[in-house]
């Protein structure tokens, strides 16, 4: 049956009726955290106070937590660097598929490095790496685990890539939060697996450091309200409970949005640490922190945050360098503000829709020769896969 858009266009006009209340509620709400933000702004030390408190009573709070600089600080846009090297990479992926013949996964990763104001022409680098679920983990890879290590491996190929690299300042980028994410698996042996995907991310995080290298995890449109959080924080009562620790009286209001006025184009907000469960797993140098930054145009500002750890937030001359050069690359893809490296990394990490059924093939037929039969289509796939429509009756 086709789609009832009669049904949807009525219910469409529903959510939009709700969406215009909920926006005018989101503005109101805006307003105050604007008032509590610029009222603070300068009150660090009884910020990082309140928010050790609230952790204390509450170990799942996620927020942000104000550093050296004043809440509303903006800082203006670096002069970009004589020469230095700038690498981006990204990955995809081909997901475990339980209806295949053979439960197999891939992960592509792609990057391209730059040296700016050489002249030369960026490199691109490729890694493909093939799994076969079936015979290693007793039949069973879940997407989050393959997503874990096609994040891994991204920070692993900055580490390789950097390593040789002698013009500095060297800039690596991600897509996407630094925080390596899947903490959150139930099972034990989930749980193993994902600590051992963690000790080798945060070794590629150390290696990029000994190298003297700035790393960031680029968020381009963030929805993250780390920032309104601490807000939150700062208005509880003293000794909150923990159901007062659980209202959001600023629901809905995120952090672009906060800052959307405070920050103007090229500039940078205030350094931010962030206080969350994983925290005790990234300390020291390779703390989590974060800032955002206004690659739009007058007029039309765009906030993306960039995640960094504890040793680019330390240092001025790679923070600089690192905030010059992402406005610089934002700046290439015209209407598009999206870095030119992240992009062009994208583009080659990418695995087509009709190389899934040739790495498959491929797959098939190795096994073959090694005298191993693979499964078979299930009849769920089977079915699906019928040329045309067909309609069966009884």
């Amino acid at each position: 049956m086709p789609v009832n858009y009669l049904d949807l266009r009525q219910q469409a006009r529903a959510e939009a009726l709700k969406a215009k209340d909920g926006l005018r509620q989101v503005e109101e709400r805006r307003a105050i955290a604007v008032a509590l933000f610029n009222q603070r702004a300068e009150d660090l030390q009884a910020i990082r106070e309140q928010v050790e408190q609230a952790a204390q009573a509450d170990p799942r709070l996620r927020c942000a937590i104000p550093v050296d600089e004043p809440l509303t600080h903006a800082e203006p846009l670096p002069a970009m660097p004589a020469t230095y090297t700038a690498i981006a990479a990204d990955g995809s992926q081909i997901n475990p598929n339980a209806h295949a013949p053979v439960h197999y996964f891939l992960v592509n990763l792609g990057a391209i490095r730059l040296h700016g104001g050489s002249g030369d022409a960026p490199e691109v680098h490729t890694r493909s790496d093939l799994h076969v679920a079936e015979y290693t983990r007793s039949g069973s890879y879940s997407e989050e685990q393959v997503s874990l290590e096609r994040d891994k491996g991204e920070r692993k190929l900055l580490a390789e890539l950097a390593s040789n690299e002698s013009a500095a300042p060297i800039i690596t980028l991600t897509d996407g939060p630094l925080e390596l994410w899947g903490a959150k698996m139930i099972d034990t042996a989930d749980n193993r697996a994902f600590e051992e995907h963690l000790t080798e991310y945060l070794a590629a995080l150390e290696q990029l450091h000994q190298r003297g290298a700035a790393t960031a995890g680029y968020v381009d449109k963030p929805r993250a309200d780390l920032l309104v959080r601490m807000l939150e924080v700062l208005q509880l009562p003293t000794g909150a409970s923990a159901v007062e620790m659980r209202e959001r009286p600023l629901r809905g209001v995120t952090d672009a949005h906060l800052l959307r006025d405070t920050l103007q184009p090229g500039q940078r907000s205030a350094i931010f640490a962030i206080q969350s469960q994983s925290a005790k797993r990234y300390f020291g140098h390779l703390a989590l922190h974060f800032f955002y930054l206004n690659v739009g145009k007058p007029g039309a500002p765009w906030l993306a945050r960039v995640e960094i750890p504890g040793w680019v937030a330390s240092n001025k001359a790679l923070l600089d360098a690192l905030h010059a050069v992402l406005v610089n690359q934002n700046s290439i893809l015209g209407d598009y503000t999206y870095p030119y490296l992240l992009h062009r990394a994208h583009e080659i990490a990418l695995v087509k829709f009709e190389e899934h059924e040739q790495v498959a093939q491929l797959l098939i037929n190795e096994l073959r020769a090694m005298g191993v039969e693979p499964g078979e289509l299930s009849q769920k796939q089977a079915a699906k896969n019928l040329p045309g429509r067909r309609r069966f009756t009884l």
